[in-house]
């Protein structure tokens, strides 16, 4: 309290002259309808950036669940999209009836972590064991294919880029039956190689290029890239082809886990067959 009494008396002249200035405001505002106007378009100018500022604000930290509940409706309606369905009977058009299993399940995630200038590049999910996440399922994005699940702990999980020189996928040319194996080889994280098309098959530049979904890991269709140049390979008969990608490494965000729920029942049934093989 004594302080208080000390400031007031030390500061009792800029006091009075402040209380004496609004004083003075508050009557030619009050009896000057000019003036009074002006006032009151000042005050909601600023009033008024100021709760845009708060809205734009708010907006920006609810823009992170809004993501999130945009990537789990994706998610689902991916999940019932019908390349993600197994028919018991071939030749039936329809897959949302008891003909059709759904054979991949997609549960999204976020890129949290990534690299694109390493020879074997890895990228980290905050989705892990707790999500049902699991080695070798396959990873994707909106805009293709990103890479396999190499290990998992509880909360995440550490991806095999597509960018990584142990990394390798089927790709089929859209709109035909031609397929080869596309790799990394270690130079542009925006461009892979295609090999084993054979000089026969028609392509040309554009052209897109789709997992075949031959494997268990990635379901067929999913866009992997275009066709960016080709040339013929020396004493073969096939091209080599350089792919453009079609996801940027460098701006990865919301990706989404492909669980392939009919996985174990393929390749217990292509193991039964190689080992009858090897008898």
């Amino acid at each position: 309290m004594r302080n208080l009494i000390e400031f007031l008396w030390r500061y009792q002249l800029v006091l009075v002259f402040l209380f004496a200035e609004l004083l003075s405001i508050g009557i030619i505002i009050q009896y000057n309808t000019f003036h009074r106007a002006n006032f009151l378009g000042f005050a909601n100018e600023v009033s008024g950036g100021a709760f845009n500022m708060v809205n734009e604000i708010t907006e920006y930290l609810e823009l992170k669940n809004v993501n999130e509940q945009l990537a789990a409706e994706n998610s689902r309606l991916r999940s019932q999209q019908q390349s993600s369905y197994f028919s018991l009977r071939p030749g039936v058009v329809y897959f949302n009836d008891s003909a059709h299993l759904e054979q991949y399940e997609y549960l999204h995630a976020k890129a949290i972590n990534s690299t694109v200038g390493k020879r074997n590049n890895y990228i980290t999910i905050n989705a892990g064991s707790e999500f049902s996440v699991e080695p070798q399922m396959g990873v994707i994005s909106d805009a293709g294919v990103v890479g396999i699940v190499k290990a998992t702990s509880k909360n995440y999980a550490s991806v095999i880029s597509l960018l990584h020189k142990d990394f390798k996928v089927s790709a089929k040319l859209r709109g035909s039956s031609y397929f080869g194996i596309l790799t990394w080889n270690g130079t542009n994280p925006r461009e892979a190689q295609l090999k084993d098309i054979p000089h026969h098959v028609s392509i040309k530049i554009g052209d897109s290029l789709d997992t075949r979904g031959s494997g268990t890991v990635f379901p067929p269709d999913i866009l992997i890239g275009t066709i960016k140049e080709f040339e013929d390979i020396p004493g073969t008969d096939f091209y080599n082809i350089t792919v453009r990608l079609s996801v940027d490494f460098n701006k990865l965000g919301y990706v989404y886990v492909v669980r392939n729920k009919m996985k174990f029942e393929q390749t217990n049934l292509e193991l039964e067959a190689e080992t009858e093989a090897d008898d």
